[in-house]
């Protein structure tokens, strides 16, 4: 199993919009409680500041396919914050989150930052654990529900 990311685009809010549908989805996100419309969609995607989107590229088999979203949030702060899903559920499990997560801290780390967030669900054992291995440290409550996980980024050496 090979990951990749590349930059999310236009071209793939379609396929965005569908795993943000997914009921098994949707029930980690703060501020999503059903399907989405089109148009509710469309209006996060063109209201998108301050951030940077990637899509997951998985190779299994020989074959790339899209899986999931990691993004960073907040990039004109001090602390931007971390979110990650992965869409295609049968990819859940594979270490593919970890990855991702790993991706970004290190693409924050090229851009200087030292320090960065993650907000999530308190009933969101699997992604708990994901940031947790790699290194985040619970921090309390953020908002109702919802669990702050904070990381320190080190310098790596040359």
């Amino acid at each position: 199993m090979e990951i990749e990311f590349r930059p999310a685009t236009e071209d793939d809010l379609e396929l965005m919009m569908a795993w943000r549908s997914h009921p098994d989805l949707y029930e980690n996100f703060y501020i999503q409680d059903k399907e989405l419309d089109w148009e509710t969609h469309i209006e996060w995607w063109e209201g998108r500041t301050n951030r940077r989107d990637w899509i997951i590229v998985l190779q299994e088999n020989d074959r790339w396919r899209d899986v999931g979203n990691v993004s960073l949030s907040d990039l004109d702060t001090d602390c931007p914050e971390v979110g990650i899903y992965i869409g295609e559920v049968s990819s859940w499990g594979k270490g593919v989150a970890t990855k991702a997560v790993e991706f970004a801290l290190s693409w924050l780390r090229t851009q200087d930052y030292s320090e960065t967030h993650a907000r999530i669900l308190k009933h969101n054992d699997a992604s708990q654990r994901v940031f947790e291995k790699i290194g985040f440290e619970h921090a309390g409550l953020a908002r109702d529900g919802e669990y702050m996980y904070v990381y320190t980024i080190e310098e790596t050496e040359n």
